[in-house]
């Protein structure tokens, strides 16, 4: 995956950090439908791009906000080419819209894929370069202010409305990482009531994507305390709320727990980054054609257990911050507990946990283990592997 070039957003050095909020945000059940019209208006949109994917206007949860719009005397537009896996052509094609309906405003009502296409269209408004070559400069070439943006996520997962990066692949199927502050959504409705018709299957992946981004945000090497504390409770949320949600997945309460969660994660990453798991499962998603969390939860658990040894004391503060372990654990019984629940955890959602069921084999992954030595996320780990213990790792994902 290539990471397009920007500026380092967190760092390493002690006592040295910058944070930067998202937009303004609203949460409730309803309130995307109650005040996104308003939101609009108050910007003076009167042409509004609403970025979707078929599979939500065929469910009915797009309709009822573009009627809200409609009767609030806005004019919107309906795209929702956006891809599962979301490409640089879905870009192309959303800004052709743009262009051609003469729009002045965007909201993405979505999931991950949807609200970053939504970020990329509003980079390239942003800049005076064509899509593809924008993307691989990066933010630096974002020189215009960005048009009135809203995002509506329907999926409690990504994080992707609060956080800086958006993923998209290229012509070549190579995926593009565009990390700014500039294209992120200026005002968010996190509405738990749209996430309840989603599937169980989505809810599960989407849910594990959410843990293992408060994971890798809360115990990395970052040094940012205002993520590092939405970290820990955005893990403490999601370690209770997502087997809640699956045993009673009409429970209002675990939706707004999840949403909420993913939304506070998506900030600390932003923050702080994230950890080796990323790390690892970067270079075998340009391998695979499946959800991120069916290859986080592959990575996830060799990867904790090889750094448990430097991360200890970060382990043990996670575990206390979920409630794990018993009354007078050490720290070294608690860090142990984190690694036992998180592998509990992706085995109760029925996520995978061998490469092979990914359709991988360890001795060919070289060229996977040289990418993972360049990765930003392996970097910010906190213990650093070799390019032997990637390749050992890889390997421990093989099945016993």
């Amino acid at each position: 995956m290539a990471a397009t070039a920007s500026s380092a957003f967190f760092g390493t050095e002690p006592d040295r950090f910058d944070f930067a909020w998202p937009g303004h945000a609203v949460f409730g059940d309803g309130c995307a439908q109650q005040q996104l019209p308003a939101w609009a208006a108050g910007r003076g949109v009167r042409r509004l791009l609403v970025l979707s994917d078929a599979g939500l206007v065929k469910a009915g949860i797009v309709a009822p906000l573009v009627e809200s719009l409609r009767a609030a005397g806005c004019a919107p537009v309906l795209f929702d080419g956006v891809a599962a896996n979301p490409t640089l052509n879905n870009v192309r094609q959303a800004r052709a819209c743009w262009d051609a309906q003469h729009c002045d405003g965007l909201v993405a009502i979505g999931g991950g894929s949807v609200i970053d296409v939504g970020k990329v269209l509003v980079a390239g408004l942003c800049a005076d370069l064509p899509i593809d070559e924008m993307l691989r400069e990066g933010d630096r070439v974002l020189t215009r202010d960005a048009p009135p943006f809203a995002a509506v996520p329907t999926t409690a997962g990504t994080g992707s409305e609060s956080t800086t990066a958006a993923l998209v692949k290229d012509d070549q199927g190579r995926k593009h990482v565009l990390r700014s502050r500039r294209s992120r959504p200026q005002w968010l409705a996190l509405d738990p009531g749209l996430t309840l018709s989603l599937p169980l299957s989505v809810t599960a992946s989407t849910g594990f994507d959410t843990v293992m981004h408060a994971l890798g945000a809360a115990t990395n090497r970052a040094t940012n305390p205002v993520g590092e504390a939405l970290a820990l409770q955005a893990l403490a949320l999601s370690m209770r709320a997502l087997p809640a949600v699956l045993a009673e997945p009409a429970s209002l309460k675990a939706r707004s727990d999840m949403l909420l969660a993913s939304y506070l994660a998506g900030v600390a990453m932003s923050l702080r980054g994230v950890d080796g798991i990323h790390g690892l499962c970067t270079p075998l998603e340009a391998l695979v054609d499946v959800p991120h969390a069916h290859v986080l939860a592959v990575t996830c658990v060799p990867l904790m257990a090889f750094t448990l040894p430097a991360a200890t004391l970060r382990y043990a503060q996670a575990a206390r911050a979920c409630g794990l372990g018993s009354p007078g654990d050490g720290d070294d019984a608690l860090a142990r507990a984190l690694v036992d629940a998180i592998d509990g955890l992706r085995r109760r959602v029925g996520l995978p946990c061998t490469l092979a069921e990914l359709g991988l084999r360890a001795d060919a992954l070289g060229a996977a283990a040289d990418a993972a030595m360049d990765n930003a996320s392996l970097r910010l780990n906190a213990r650093q592997p070799t390019r032997e213990e990637i390749a050992a790792l890889y390997r421990a994902m093989q099945p016993a």
